[in-house]
């Protein structure tokens, strides 16, 4: 007679029998594939050194917003008009991150590494990763997708334009200005390339699709300025959090702003 110590241990075995199987028959996708090759990347354009937002240079249209979406952003509209203090209620404390697209716009900078199949992008502000699969993976399943701050990103490269789209981003992010959130219909397309004229300058053209906030596509651009000579640093947000909010999200600091 087996024992009720051996049945749980041939259980056991049979769950990683089973998870190990699973595993295996999960794609290996390039970016992660033995067979690599590091010399693509010569062919890629020089994006080194860290990248700055160039402040003042933000264009695009304006935002056509539709239900729900129009009525918050008219209210918080409404609040800034009668109280210049007044704080737009976006994150839980200042130490949870804005999520895509804020992460490439926050007033931090930016560096992108290459490796095969991959653009890794490092954000000095509370030291977020974000990865971009470029080894031909199709875009997957919105639904399969566990949301999060990020999203899913794949891209392609068309000449030196790093062009991605992702999706998967949990809705309640800021989306585009403060007092417009994103739902999880949200496609976001980036063109990100280096200015012809001045290879010191990086441009990066959204589009944000969300059928539930949006009546049309909205369209921002953004510019970046190179720096060659510092290096991204520590950032632990919990060591230098002066802004505490309250459950409003109004300042508990009077004198913040």
């Amino acid at each position: 007679m087996k024992t009720v110590s051996s049945v749980s241990a041939i259980a056991a075995a049979g769950l990683l029998a089973a998870a190990a199987a699973a595993q295996d028959a999960r794609p290996v996708h390039p970016a992660h594939s033995e067979n690599v090759s590091y010399a693509e990347l010569d062919a890629l354009p020089d994006w080194r050194g860290l990248w700055f937002p160039a402040f003042g240079q933000v264009g695009g249209d304006d935002p056509v917003l539709v239900g729900e979406a129009r009525e918050v952003y008219e209210a918080h509209q409404a609040r800034l008009a009668a109280d210049p203090r007044y704080e737009i209620p976006e994150t839980a404390n200042n130490c949870e991150p804005d999520g895509m697209p804020a992460f490439m716009t926050f007033p931090y900078s930016l560096e992108f590494l290459f490796t095969p199949g991959k653009v890794t992008v490092v954000q000095e502000a509370l030291m977020q990763v974000r990865r971009i699969f470029t080894d031909g993976r199709p875009l997957p399943d919105r639904d399969a997708l566990d949301p999060n701050y990020f999203g899913y990103s794949i891209g392609r490269w068309e000449d030196d334009t790093l062009v991605v789209t992702t999706i998967g981003t949990q809705a309640g992010q800021r989306l585009g200005i403060a007092g417009i959130t994103n739902s999880d219909a949200l496609t976001i397309t980036e063109r990100i390339y280096l200015d012809p004229d001045d290879p010191d300058r990086l441009h990066l053209e959204f589009t944000f699709e969300d059928p539930n906030v949006l009546a049309r596509p909205w369209r921002r651009t953004h510019a970046f300025r190179r720096d060659r000579t510092w290096e991204q640093i520590e950032y632990i947000c919990s060591q230098n959090d002066f802004h505490a909010i309250d459950a409003e999200g109004q300042s508990l600091t009077p004198d913040f702003q």
